[in-house]
């Protein structure tokens, strides 16, 4: 197979959440196969971003930004960190919410995934080809010296306490800790085959791993322990666990993959019944699945069939399937709770919708247009505006949420993949 193929397949397999079944082994074989050969090319140029993923640190402002952005003079605005690829080779590149202008780009490595401590000041990126981490300090924007991790570093979380960055390693079957304060890496913590997906209860006691994607008719969570960094048993789950999504208490895990959605109650890390929520799933990105800030409802994206799937947490129960546009992908709530966006479009280069949904009715309003190939949603901290990223339009989309009509779009590069909100004080991207 050529590189080019090669790279097509790498790329559907490196986005946060990819597909299931045959098309997720033949992309990941893929990706590993291509990752080899630029390994051995490495001093000749060394290795291509592919993925793209991004993080919103909120900052203080005392600017007005875009007409579909505007702010107050006191409010928070955030800074888009967007990691790039095709042509756009391990950079990260912030963009300002107020200006909705890019700064200058940060060499970062060939990012997989990324994620941010809590007070804001760091970011996290996994370089997929060169098995390491690069920390960013966001108010300078600088990188500091890569972490040595797994082989083929796939999700990072971060402890509530920011102490703590746990990485999954996905071909080495572990999980590696890094203690913040020092970007040291700790002792490589062995789990189950594959490990993807990863949650941090409220209280920061314990990381809960999925692993078994690949494993035709098996999947796992695997509970670690925090203060030890050891593993504990592992809780059989669905079938083919895509990604994990914690309560704001902590108090319930959901797993999500295939067509069943499985509650782990955590004070006791045990499992619940599955609960089948619709279409089978194809998680091509990360957050298709959110929660509501009163952690009520659970909202399911069904790819396949169109549709959104509202699930009640005190019951597990789920209620009619919510109908949006086709190829339903990430979904994002504003913090009040009162709607769900969810975009729509996933893997049509051409085209894209975002969808509010009003979760007092669970009905479905107008769908707003975006670019094409809108892979990701991130709504701000004070939740005036939604930011899309459409892949194949090469653009972030900001809506503002009180009218749902969408602004100029925002030039991101080749490739922008997915956008993350976190909280913090810092940020860059104001030139």
């Amino acid at each position: 197979m050529d590189e080019t193929s090669l790279r097509a397949l790498l790329e559907r397999a490196l986005v946060p959440e990819p597909p299931v079944g045959p098309v997720a082994d033949n992309s990941l074989r893929a990706g590993i196969k291509l990752r080899r050969r630029r390994r051995m090319r490495a001093a000749a140029g060394g290795a291509a971003a592919i993925a793209v993923i991004a993080v919103a640190i909120p900052v203080v402002t005392g600017a007005l930004g875009h007409p579909a952005a505007r702010r107050t003079e006191t409010a928070q605005a955030e800074t888009l960190y967007i990691a790039h690829g095709r042509g756009h080779a391990g950079t990260v590149t912030p963009i300002s919410t107020i200006t909705n202008m890019p700064g200058k780009p940060i060499k970062a490595g060939a990012a997989l995934a990324i994620a941010i401590t809590p007070d804001g000041k760091t970011i996290y990126v996994a370089n997929v080809f060169s098995d390491r981490v690069t920390p960013i300090t966001t108010a300078t924007n600088t990188p500091g010296k890569p972490i040595k991790v797994g082989k083929t570093p796939y999700r990072i979380a971060i402890t509530p306490n920011g102490q703590t960055a746990y990485v999954a390693n996905y071909e080495s079957n572990t999980v590696t800790p890094i203690t913040t304060a020092t970007n040291t890496a700790g002792k490589p913590i062995k789990v189950g085959p594959h490990p993807r997906g990863i949650a941090i209860t409220l209280d920061g006691k314990t990381a809960y791993v999925v692993d078994g994607v690949d494993q035709p008719g098996w999947g796992t969570v695997m509970p670690i322990t925090t203060a030890t960094n050891t593993a504990g048993k592992p809780i059989k789950v669905g079938a083919s666990p895509q990604t994990i999504a914690m309560t704001p208490d902590g108090k319930t895990a959901y797993v999500i993959g295939g067509d069943t959605v499985t509650p782990i109650t955590t004070a006791t890390s045990t499992p619940g019944k599955p609960i089948q929520v619709g279409g089978v799933q194809d998680l091509s990105v990360r957050g298709a699945n959110a929660i509501t800030p009163d952690g009520k409802t659970l909202y399911v994206a069904n790819p396949d069939a169109g549709t959104v799937t509202p699930v009640t947490t005190a019951t597990n129960t789920v209620g009619k399937p919510i109908r949006v546009g086709r190829g339903p992908g990430a979904i994002a709530i504003t913090p009040d709770g009162k709607t769900a966006y969810v975009v729509s479009g996933v893997d049509y280069p051409g085209w894209g919708t975002v969808t509010p949904i009003t979760t007092a009715t669970n009905t479905a309003g107008k769908p707003i247009r975006v670019g094409g190939d809108p892979l990701a949603i991130v709504v701000t901290r004070d939740g005036k505006t939604a930011y899309v990223v459409s892949t194949a339009a090469g653009t972030v989309t900001p809506i503002a949420t009180a009218t749902n009509t969408p602004g100029k779009p925002i030039k991101a590069g080749k490739g922008p993949f997915t956008l993350v909100i976190a909280p913090g004080s810092h940020g860059a991207g104001h030139h």
